[in-house]
């Protein structure tokens, strides 16, 4: 893997970045995740065995993972689909899993193949180490660094020693960005507050800076499928199996690529933790550093009944949909108040906040990328 390194204008123009587009958003990156970004679906997709059709037991495990399928419906993001047109040599039914659609793109190999048991059924829907991981995030936890181990004991310690150093920096030195608001703080402030929406929290949840470690080891086989979740984020992790790699999950399972061997220092993982807590100056998920994991958890049912609403009327919000034509799900925008290129025109400072916004998610993405090593 080639070295990379910082450029330090590059550093500069971010910290610029941020300062001019911090107004638009004080909630937290981690928080802001946690309550509002949907989380993308994988999909699993069943192919029969030779004879074309599932056995009764594999009709079973079919439907055990239907029961398990749709975020909406407070299960997890899983999708399930049969490949009626291929039929597998054996006569054993299997099935392959596959990240979603936006993170791995067209014509991806899947992350995990097996045959299509109960067990592998049940450890590819839950596991403990992801139950621990939703139990930590929906507590207030800002992150959870989960540590895959390399099975050389020296290299991992040093690695955990590491991250608990710079996670005690963190929470030491770290700061909620000023103007958060709570719900019942939010519903004691004037409707007249333009900064009430993009202030305020959506859940009761406590809001604190706090991180914690959780050791995988590679052998552990009740944790094969997440581990492998994790493992293929990067086509070249391969290279690295006899070194220690660690993943921050935010959000709702949201974990960024990892740092690696001696990548994993105070340096880099403080870095990453004040990225975490800094205020969320992109709102757009998918213009975020990331790949969902597969987890079982009702999201929506944690922060349900908190939302606070101001009666005001807002002006029309200016995204990326109105700089292409488009809305975010690709359908056309159509202008009701004049032509877009004559508002940016008349209100210059809205594209000089869209390229500082693109700006920042570059040189975001490409810090947390270059350092990892």
């Amino acid at each position: 893997m080639k070295n990379r390194f910082r450029h330090k204008g590059l550093i500069g123009m971010i910290s610029f970045g941020i300062a001019v587009a911090a107004f638009a958003c004080q909630v937290p990156v981690f928080r802001f995740a946690l309550e509002r970004w949907e989380t993308d679906s994988y999909t699993v997709v069943i192919v029969p065995g030779a004879s074309g059709k599932l056995s009764p037991s594999e009709n079973e495990v079919l439907k055990f993972l239907q029961s398990r399928e749709g975020a909406n419906s407070g299960n997890m993001n899983l999708e399930v689909k049969i490949d009626s047109k291929k039929f597998g040599e054996s006569s054993a039914a299997a099935m392959d899993l596959f990240y979603p659609p936006r993170s791995a793109g067209p014509r991806t190999p899947p992350i995990w193949s097996g045959a299509l048991t109960m067990e592998n059924a049940k450890t590819l829907v839950d596991s403990s180490v992801r139950r621990e991981v939703v139990s930590r995030l929906l507590s207030g936890e800002s992150a959870v660094w989960v540590l895959i181990e390399s099975g050389n004991k020296e290299k991992d310690d040093r690695a955990m020693i590491e991250i608990e150093r710079a996670i005690a920096k963190a929470e030491a030195e770290l700061k909620i960005p000023d103007g958060v608001l709570t719900v019942a703080e939010a519903r004691k402030v004037s409707a007249g507050n333009e900064r009430d929406l993009n202030a305020t929290l959506r859940s009761s949840i406590p809001l604190k800076i706090q991180f914690s470690l959780i050791r995988i080891a590679r052998s552990n086989p009740g944790e094969s499928i997440f581990r492998a979740m994790l493992l293929h984020m990067e086509s070249d992790l391969g290279e690295f199996r006899n070194e220690p790699m660690v993943f921050p999950v935010f959000g709702r399972g949201r974990a960024l690529e990892p740092l690696i061997a001696r990548g994993i220092n105070r340096a880099n993982i403080f870095e990453h933790s004040s990225y975490f807590c800094g205020a969320c100056s992109c709102e757009i998920k998918n213009q975020n550093p990331g790949v969902d994991l597969l987890i079982s958890a009702n999201w929506e049912a944690a922060i349900a009944g908190n939302e606070v609403v101001v009666e005001k009327s807002l002006p029309p919000l200016l995204g990326i949909g109105a700089l292409t034509g488009k809305a975010a799900d690709g359908e056309e925008v159509t202008e009701t108040t004049g032509s877009v290129s004559s508002d940016l025109i008349s209100r210059p400072w809205i594209m000089v906040g869209g390229v500082i916004l693109l700006m920042l998610v570059f040189g975001s993405v490409l810090i947390l990328r270059n350092k990892r090593y």
